[in-house]
């Protein structure tokens, strides 16, 4: 019931995009005017859902995460601190497979985050929520887009402490390779290595 064409395709390119990135075992392509728009290769890689569904770039940038507490899970990707984004478009949660919106998860995230982007810019994130049914309420919105968990405290340190921890590791490679340099020169052994 669209007026054009154009906003038709792009929310049907928007709908196989969200089922291929909350199911990455499923191979989906999507044609549009004869022309392949999306092929995702169904090898259960969520990494090769994204790099499929939102591009190379995108997916060049992404930290793994996987962790949780209990039985409630976090896993999926982030992007690195330095590829923020000017929106909080590319910031996809999935609840139990379902696409929500949450402004609970976005807060965790962006809050693992915190001191670490430049202003104004956003993290990126394909993030799967996994925990019992009962402890979510799916009913909250028509759509069922919108959910309620039992204790947000728990949804939000899942995602808080798991990103937390994805980014710390990140940042511990380059950490280690400045030790050795500090550890193994003088100052004045390094000026004179400089001549």
């Amino acid at each position: 019931f669209r007026k054009k064409d154009g906003a038709g395709g792009a929310a049907v390119a928007g709908i196989v995009q969200h089922l291929a990135l909350s199911h990455p075992e499923v191979s989906f392509k999507l044609l549009r005017d004869g022309q392949e728009v999306l092929h995702t290769p169904g090898d259960g890689q969520l990494l090769s859902a994204i790099y499929a569904a939102l591009g190379r770039d995108f997916a060049k940038s992404l930290l793994e995460v996987d962790g949780g507490s209990g039985d409630v899970r976090a896993s999926g990707f982030v992007s690195s601190p330095a590829a923020g984004h000017g929106t909080r478009a590319r910031q996809l949660f999935f609840v139990n497979g379902r696409l929500v919106k949450s402004q609970l998860l976005t807060a965790a995230v962006e809050e693992a985050y915190r001191n670490r982007l430049l202003k104004g810019k956003f993290p990126g994130c394909v993030l799967h929520l996994t925990l019992p049914e009962d402890r979510v309420d799916v009913n909250v919105h028509p759509a069922k887009t919108v959910v309620k968990f039992v204790s947000d405290k728990t949804a939000f340190d899942a995602v808080y402490y798991t990103v937390m921890d994805a980014l710390n590791r990140a940042e511990q490679p380059a950490r280690q390779e400045e030790k050795p340099f500090y550890r193994t020169m003088t100052a004045q052994e390094f000026r004179q290595q400089q001549k």
